[in-house]
């Protein structure tokens, strides 16, 4: 009885075992890699990604998948880079961005129900719709001269803890608030773990992606401002690769690729594993070819035990019958 305990731990917090693993490598490895600042550092420079991948986690719950977020990032970034630059209040433009990025992850959801195809198809598509309008916004220029106000938000600090990473956890929390204890979450598992069976049962299929992807868009712009205001330029290139890094995370911490079944802290541990792992490899000196060599393997070794897990619940489920 006490080994199936044990058994049932590991598998349930086998990334967070990793990613302890990881830490204690990299910490005997390098002498620097321990310090409280270095462990700052990392929750603060992926702060923003963790917020996006946090939305890609909504989405992908919800049984779907979104190609275009870093471009929409892009888009987020400029259009309040030129919102200031005419002009606009700092808060009145972070407000609009977060606005904006409401309305691309709407566009998307709405594409996916009118057109009923896949989101992957669809993103695939405004991907390239989003990339050519942040280019036609920026002029393919970088902005830079942002006010102290708009800088404070991505390298301010509230004592030894930036803002970007107390946002981070504010958003952490809200976000894990709202899939597990509002009927807005519980519907979000009911989509993406059978969307036929959830219609029947009375869901609203279509608004329920609808606000889903809305609400990832509000995720992609906050991840935006601070992207742009930790680094003081905004540009059409700012978000691109993002999207695969954000699917890599969430399916490596445990959320699956075929929806219903994930948790924010999965979303969380993944992006911690790829920051440490980033970091780490940095230290001790390993090249940037050799990390996309080591990020592939990790999302194939992901893919491949998230359906593993898959496998070991159906034989469960198949033993108690």
């Amino acid at each position: 009885m006490e080994k199936s305990k044990v058994n049932a731990f590991v598998r349930k917090n086998m990334m967070w075992l990793i990613l302890i693993l990881l830490m204690l490598v990299f910490a005997i490895l390098s002498p620097n890699f321990r310090s409280f600042k270095n462990m700052m550092n990392i929750l603060t420079q992926n702060a923003y990604f963790i917020i996006a991948t946090i939305g890609v986690a909504l989405i992908m719950i919800s049984g779907g998948t979104d190609l275009s977020v870093g471009q929409a990032m892009g888009v987020i970034g400029v259009s309040v880079a030129l919102l200031m630059r005419g002009g606009c209040p700092v808060p009145v433009a972070v407000l609009l961005g977060i606005l904006i990025g409401a309305v691309l992850g709407g566009f998307n959801g709405a594409c996916a129900n009118v057109l009923k195809i896949h989101s992957m198809i669809v993103t695939l598509a405004t991907m390239t719709m989003y990339k050519g309008i942040s280019y036609i916004l920026s002029g393919s220029q970088s902005y830079y001269d942002f006010s102290d106000k708009y800088l404070s938000i991505g390298q301010g600090a509230v004592g030894p803890v930036s803002v970007p990473v107390i946002i981070m956890i504010v958003v952490g929390i809200v976000i894990s608030f709202i899939l597990s204890k509002t009927v807005f979450g519980r519907f979000i598992y009911a989509v993406g773990g059978n969307a036929e069976t959830a219609r029947l049962a009375g869901v609203n299929v279509h608004k329920i992606k609808l606000m889903t992807f809305g609400l990832a868009g509000c995720l992609f712009g906050v991840a935006a401002v601070i992207l742009t205001s930790r680094g003081g330029s905004a540009s059409s290139a700012i978000g691109p690769g993002v999207e695969f890094d954000a699917i890599t995370a969430c399916v490596l911490g445990g959320v699956s690729f075929i929806g219903g079944a994930g948790r924010v802290s999965d979303a969380v541990v993944g992006c911690l594993i790829l920051g440490v792992l980033t970091n780490g490899m940095q230290m001790i000196g390993m090249d940037v070819n050799s990390q996309y060599v080591v990020k592939g393997i990790l999302l194939l070794a992901s893919i491949g035990y998230d359906t593993y897990q898959r496998q070991v619940k159906v034989r469960m489920k198949a033993d108690k019958k």
